[in-house]
């Protein structure tokens, strides 16, 4: 009996036109490579707006049966040391440092979509840990370049109030893309271990069955 083949499934941020003219083996290459989607949506934040714009987040997601979720069950094995923390810190004024910070909600601009995932869910992703040190840093819980804390700097020409993150926001509607995403992501590098990353995959793994 012939068994049939499991068509690859199309990315969420590449549209039906191009998916339909690619060939089963260009398909099947999309599958195996797996390349980062891009955000659905991307706006920059001020780092005096982050709290503001996380209460507006979470009130919004509130409103419609929904919630904010800072640290899912796949970001609990990762905190940064405090030498992380001012080495961020201090690496961002300086112009160099990441400062992507990435959350899912689906139906964000799609509208309702079938999936494991609750609409009006926006949960982090990935940049917990940006995020939450330059929380601290704003409240002054973070000092850098040898005792000099936001406060300090307000007015001068390093104000904390010039600096922005970038937040994109997924759509992923389902737990095991969610967190084969997060597998791609950080997999590659050194920052995370490779314990951390073996319990998401085992994350992975239940999400399967």
């Amino acid at each position: 009996m012939k068994t049939k083949s499991i068509k690859p499934k199309k990315p969420a941020d590449l549209s039906d036109e191009y998916w339909g003219r690619l060939s089963d083996s260009d398909k099947a290459l999309y599958e195996r490579i797996r390349p980062v989607v891009a955000a659905s949506y991307e706006i920059d934040v001020g780092l005096h707006q982050i709290e503001s714009f996380l209460k507006e987040q979470e009130e919004a997601m509130r409103s419609m049966g929904g919630l904010l979720e800072l640290e899912p069950d796949y970001q609990r094995g990762h905190v940064w040391t405090h030498e992380q923390r001012v080495r961020y810190v201090e690496s961002l004024i300086r112009g160099r440092a990441p400062r992507l910070v990435m959350f899912n909600c689906p139906g964000w601009t799609r509208g309702k979509q079938l999936g494991d995932i609750p609409g009006h869910h926006f949960q982090c992703i990935d940049g917990l840990q940006r995020l939450t040190t330059l929380r601290m840093f704003m409240r002054d819980e973070v000092q850098v370049f040898d005792g000099l804390t936001a406060t300090a700097l307000s007015g001068t020409p390093f104000d904390p109030k010039r600096l922005r993150i970038r937040v994109g926001v997924y759509e992923f509607v389902t737990r095991v893309e969610l967190l084969q995403f997060y597998l791609d992501l950080n997999a590659g590098g050194t920052v995370h271990p490779k314990e951390e990353l073996d319990r998401v995959r085992a994350l992975l793994t239940q999400a399967n069955h």
